[in-house]
Order: structure tokens, then sequence, then C-alpha cells
């Protein structure tokens, strides 16, 4: 965020914001103020937040006066919690002529020195072990063209964890609104996470009282953070997730590294799937999608646990998924599997006739979306006789 005030010596205030692209404008947080201290005018910051802001002067009168700083290039730290941290002095030049001021100042998160750690490999904001597929990418063609963002297909209550370790310094969670609208954005909930490089990263779109954490939070990398939702601007249930870094009072959106099972960096891509792998929580099974073999899936046949029953059983194996037919009576049984489908293929012939062993749980097909950047959908039905 960054924002822009201006004040007079016969303290006339001016305010004006100044919100980055996809970001919601916040309160007023850093106030500069002056006092008389004998000749000099002495500036004074507060900055009642718990991270660290920077800000710029900017004269448009100073007559006879002198500031103890070069303005051109001064950029002071205001450091959290700050409620009057002295910044700079104008002293006179020549005493017995008059003086007058006029000013502005901007100022944004941050602090000037730190530079963004482009070589750090950011966790998948969702569970250990959980597969997700991109929604939209950096740049991507929809609302994030000219912004570097991911989408997380995750649905309404999936936990969302910390990308990597920070504080805590804004949260909002009191919202339930959300529509495909640009007026509905301040209504997105999110929290918002400032990291030891200066950058910031944004969850965006959690459900009402989503947030697990409070402002003034120290959290790791891994951590349950809180509840993905659909509020604010948002087509569809999904974590919109961001890092900005303010370099010399501009935004900039990171395209920032992510870590893999193999623990080799990368960066997400739209329309793909990935792993969530969090070090230190365990193994799990990679389903790779890449060299899908049916036959093997035809091959295992298991026992049915229902009894005097049938249905069909939908699982999800990486891009793919697989249906199956689960018979628990003890006979055989003759189906039809009829399948609509919208933006996806099947592995076999629709519709597609089968016979259903006794007491077991068989492979019948599989499908998959043709095009996984686009929406996508099936609706089954199954004829037995």
């Amino acid at each position: 965020m960054i924002q822009a005030t201006v004040k007079q010596l016969t303290l006339i205030v001016l305010l004006m914001w100044l919100p980055y692209s996809g970001v919601f404008a916040q309160k007023e947080k850093i106030n500069v103020f002056y006092e008389k201290q004998g000749d000099d005018w002495v500036f004074y910051a507060s900055n009642p937040t718990v991270v660290p802001y920077y800000l710029k002067f900017q004269f448009s009168e100073l007559t006879n006066l002198e500031p103890n700083f070069k303005l051109d290039t001064y950029t002071p730290a205001i450091y959290p919690m700050a409620k009057k941290q002295r910044i700079l002095t104008l002293s006179p030049q020549e005493k017995d002529k008059s003086r007058n001021f006029n000013f502005n100042y901007v100022y944004t998160i941050g602090e000037p020195e730190k530079k963004p750690d482009y070589e750090y490999a950011y966790l998948l904001p969702y569970k250990h072990g959980k597969r997700v597929r991109i929604a939209q990418g950096n740049n991507g063609s929809g609302t994030h063209f000219g912004v570097n963002a991911i989408d997380f297909n995750l649905q309404i209550g999936d936990t969302v964890y910390a990308s990597r370790d920070g504080l805590v310094y804004e949260v909002k969670e009191d919202s339930n609104k959300g529509g495909n609208n640009l007026s509905f954005e301040k209504y997105g909930n999110y929290i918002n996470v400032y990291h030891e490089d200066g950058t910031i990263a944004k969850y965006v779109h959690l459900k009402k009282d989503g947030s697990w954490v409070d402002v003034g939070d120290q959290i790791k990398a891994g951590q349950a953070i809180g509840f993905s939702g659909n509020t604010g601007y948002s087509s569809g249930p999904h974590l919109h997730f961001m890092v900005v870094h303010n370099e010399d009072f501009k935004s900039k959106t990171l395209a920032v590294q992510f870590l893999n099972y193999k623990s080799e960096s990368f960066i997400p891509q739209e329309g793909k799937s990935y792993y969530a792998y969090h070090p230190g929580k365990g193994s799990f099974e990679v389903k790779d999608d890449q060299t899908f073999n049916e036959q093997k899936f035809e091959d295992n046949i298991e026992a049915s646990k229902l009894n005097n029953d049938i249905e069909i059983v939908a699982e999800e194996y990486g891009d793919y998924t697989l249906l199956y037919v689960n018979n628990g009576f003890n006979r055989a049984i003759n189906g039809t599997l009829k399948i609509k489908l919208s933006n996806m293929e099947s592995t076999k012939a629709i519709p597609f006739s089968f016979e259903a062993q006794s007491k077991s749980k068989q492979y019948l097909l599989a499908i998959k979306p043709k095009d996984p950047t686009q929406k996508y959908s099936y609706d089954l039905s199954a004829e037995f006789r």
C-alpha cells in the first residue's frame, strides 16, 4: 500500500490513497506531525501497526528553512508501534527573515534497504500431499493480466497453510459476500503476512470467520492459518495468492518459486496441478498421470464391502477421475454407464457396457479435462439389469 499525505503549516490536511491493483485500501497508517522547538520545526511520525513503514517528504514550498537530511534521497523507516519517532528537523537559514513550508509525504510498508530473496522456494499453501490445479497463473488471461499471482483451485472450507515464515499484519474475515464483479472486491477476506526480506504475502478470498491467526502472530511455513472461500471479486471458490514488494514507493508483484515433492523449485503454470510438499511432514503417494496406465487399474479387482447393494464410485487420480463399479451382491450384474461430458474426454466409448463381478469393486474407465484452464464437468448415470 502506497499512500500520500499533504500538510501545510496551517495544518490543512489532504489524504490521497494509491492502492495496488487487486488489493484493498486500508485506513491511514502513518501520521506525520511537527512541533515548534525554539527556532526549529521538528517532525515526528507515528506507526500504530506491527510492521515497519518508510516514507519520503516532498516540499512544494520551503522558504528560509534548511532540512537536516538531503530530502531527495531521504526515506526514513518508521518503526512498528512508534508513537513519536523523530524523523526530520527544519532550521532557519536566516533568523531575521520569515519562513514557511508546505509539504506532502508518501509512505509504504517495508524497509528500503531490504531486497526480495528471489531464490526462496515458497510452500504451496494447501495440505501436505494434496494435489491442486492452478486455475490462473502469473499474468493470466483473466484477472491476472500484468500481475504475478496464483489462483489455486481450493474449495470453500479447504485449509490454507502459510507458504513462508512471517508476521501477520492484517486480517479481514468479516465478510460473506462475493461475486464475479469488481464491486465485490472490497468484500474479500484475507490474511496479509510480512516476511523477513520485506516482501508481503497475501492470501485472499477466505471464507467468513476463516482466519486462524491474528494480527501480530508470528507464523511458520506449513502452519495452518485459515480456510479458503469465495468472498470478494471472485467467479468461484479458490485461493488467490500473491507476493508483493514495495520499492521506490512502487508496488511490484513477484513471480515467486515454489517447492515441489522432489524438493525442486518451480513456478506454477496455469492449468497444471501440483502436490503440496511441506518438509518434515512425511511421505505420500504421488499419482503420476503423465504415465497413466489403464491396464493396471483393470487388473486390480478389490473385494466389495457393500452388502446387497451396487454403486458407481468416482476417485481422483491426478488429472483423471477414475470410475469404478462396486457390486455388493452375490451375483454378477450387467450394467451400462452413461456420462454427459463438458470439456472432458473418456478413455473408453460412452455409453459403456460392463459386467460387474459378484462381491467386487472393479475399474470401468477414466475421464479427464480436455482444457484444464477452462471449466469442465461431468454428469453420470448407470443402468443395472
